[in-house]
């Protein structure tokens, strides 16, 4: 993995949330893969790794390589752009009579007035046996036009079915072949093809446990493909190859759609199969021309760029549950590589300097939770990272550097001031400042005593019979080291995450003896609330805590449940281990209360709430 690749991946993971499929993408500079990488895993029970080789559904991308096969038909004659499609679907009627109007450019325009997309087959598991293109003829035979064909420019998937079809008239052979035959090949994209003819050679990413997702609809969605051999395509539009001449790329590129609006300034943008001819972002330089199209369908998001002032293309795709906005993603990456290189491409945005970066990046608490704060290029991602290993982006989109201070979204501010030894993260909203975070700083090493609590758990024994509070959170704790800090400890104690509260609530604390510590953090407002004084003593051979007015007890010390009862009300309640298949719970005398706890202690079960009782095979029972 090379510097680029390892930079990109790890600002990637910044985004992402715990639990994910897969992300992909590539970065190709003159030819050259400058990044390249897969993060997550192939989707299915066995979760195996996702690789470069891996594919991912492109989806409407695919309108690229339909255009393409077409584009080559035109330059040997076979087709032309501006007669009717009907002349080479002789069997392609409909309602609306209108549809004879209808050229093979309205319908990579985006202009043909046809519905939109034909749902019937669009997503299915198995290709085999299917008589997609009947499916069509039928569908159409019963529709009417939304326009005048060329009146107007609107999204249609329908119009690229209908040219990857005269692509299969003209030339007497199956779409899918003459796609693999005379565009991916031809560019070794050997992970390139459209579904019936797949190479198992390249894995396909499914999400989660989705089945496989596989498209009919080849022309206006069908490809797989590995973001590798994406970028090999791209590059045809970036320089002379035998695949695509400069006439027909040049053609592709000019803006070709219409509209009725004097207000609209998107529409025109579209060309031959790209999206946008001349797209353009508010906070990058990308020059003139740069080409643009984007892909999404039940399982996968992809955005796909061709940039001409640098020689540049850019793929990515993702599982949905990523929950990336690919766009800005890879625009991002894009622009750390660039800055690698010693290339600014950012408009209103800074670079942040490196001794900024070093001085403010790092661990940041709160009372109930550690974040992180990742600087790189021009943008500023904090994250919320538990010890469980557990993460998250506090916001969907990074926050920006102007040269003064991160920009963030509805015009919420955030920059960093220091008083005496310490650093705070601070915001401000509607012109009032106010402080969010501190950073962690190195304390003393921890004593043996406090090195053998490290990955103890304690669980609560003088929880109230009626108390809602100990239903939701800290029903028990672990205790952990903070990871990349000396002497600071975590005390991270277990909760429903649909409290409303805290949810997972992890407190750091710093030792003051070997049986006593106390919560540092001294941040004005509210960011110093609810801290914690962890004192622990031995019971005979039995370690409790008391900590935030609430007793907790080694689980270590805890016996095996094998249905001892209540016994008489104390201080203290009777907790035990569950270490064997507990189908059913003992009658709850009149004012007592049980709780189920998971290995985790995390609640599972509260008389108290109601509900029923699901039988579990591991955990704690307490008997309140």
């Amino acid at each position: 993995m090379n510097q680029f690749t390892e930079k990109c991946s790890r600002i990637l993971r910044f985004g992402l949330p715990a639990e994910y499929t897969s992300v992909s993408y590539a970065i190709m500079q003159n030819g050259e893969l400058l990044a390249c990488d897969a993060l997550g895993n192939q989707g299915g029970s066995e979760k195996k790794p996702a690789t470069t080789e891996c594919t991912y559904n492109v989806a409407s991308v695919s309108k690229i390589f339909c255009t393409t096969a077409v584009m080559q038909l035109v330059e040997q004659g076979k087709i032309d752009l501006d007669t009717p499609v009907c002349h080479y679907l002789p069997r392609f009627t409909m309602l609306d009579e209108r549809y004879r109007r209808i050229t093979v450019r309205h319908c990579l325009s985006h202009t043909s007035g046809l519905p939109g997309t034909q749902w019937k087959g669009f997503s299915v598991t198995d290709v085999t046996g299917s008589h997609y293109y009947d499916e069509v003829y039928a569908h159409l035979a019963k529709s009417y036009l939304k326009a005048d064909p060329g009146e107007y420019a609107v999204y249609c998937n329908d119009g690229f079915t209908l040219a990857e079809m005269v692509v299969s008239a003209v030339t007497g052979m199956p779409f899918e072949q003459y796609c693999r035959d005379f565009i991916t090949e031809p560019i070794d994209a050997h992970s390139t093809r459209l579904s019936p003819v797949r190479n198992p050679d390249y894995p396909l990413i499914r999400e989660g446990m989705r089945p496989a997702e596989l498209l009919l609809i080849q022309g206006g969605a069908g490809f797989t493909t590995n973001m590798r051999d994406l970028c090999k395509f791209g590059q045809l539009f970036l320089q002379e190859n035998p695949v695509i001449s400069e006439q027909s790329k040049a053609e592709m590129a000019k803006k070709q759609g219409r509209t009725f609006l004097d207000c609209d300034d998107r529409s025109p943008c579209y060309g031959l199969g790209w999206d946008s001819v001349c797209f353009s972002d508010p906070e990058y330089d990308l020059g003139e021309g740069v080409l643009q199209k984007s892909g999404n369908s039940f399982q996968f998001t992809t955005q796909f760029f061709v940039i001409p002032k640098y020689n540049a293309v850019l793929a990515i795709s993702e599982t949905h549950d990523c929950k990336l906005d690919v766009s800005e993603t890879i625009l991002r990456l894009f622009a750390v590589v660039m800055q690698e290189q010693g290339v600014c491409i950012y408009n209103r945005l800074k670079p942040v300097p490196a001794d900024f970066a070093e001085k403010y990046s790092g661990t940041y608490l709160v009372p109930s939770g550690i974040l992180n704060v990742h600087m790189y290029g021009a943008f500023c991602t904090i994250t919320r990272d538990d010890t469980r290993g557990g993460h998250e982006s506090l916001f969907k989109l990074p926050l920006c550097y102007n040269g003064e201070y991160f920009e963030g979204e509805n015009k919420q501010d955030f920059f960093f001031t220091c008083h005496g030894q310490d650093t705070f993260l601070m915001t401000r909203l509607k012109g009032r400042r106010s402080p969010l975070a501190q950073k962690a700083l190195p304390r003393p090493a921890v004593s043996p005593a406090w090195k053998q609590r490290v990955g103890k758990s304690y669980i609560l024994v003088n929880a109230g019979a009626f108390d809602l509070v100990v239903s939701e959170l800290m029903t028990g704790f672990f205790v952990r080291e903070l990871s990349g800090v000396e002497g600071v400890l975590i005390a991270s104690f277990s909760g429903v995450s649909n409290s409303g509260v805290y949810g997972l609530f992890e407190a750091s604390f710093a030792p003051l003896s070997d049986n006593v510590g106390t919560g540092f953090l001294r941040t004005p407002c509210n960011p110093s609330r609810d801290l914690i004084t962890p004192i622990f003593e031995m019971r005979g051979e039995t370690e409790y805590c008391f900590a935030a007015s609430l007793l907790y007890r080694d689980t270590a010390s805890l016996e095996e449940y094998a249905g001892q009862d209540f016994g008489a009300p104390g201080e203290e309640n009777r907790a035990y281990r569950i270490t064997s298949l507990l189908e059913s719970l003992p009658d709850i005398p009149a004012g007592r209360r049980i709780m189920v706890l998971q290995d985790d202690l995390v609640r599972t079960y509260d008389s108290l709430m109601g509900g029923e009782y699901k039988p579990v095979h591991s955990g704690y029972i307490l008997l309140i």
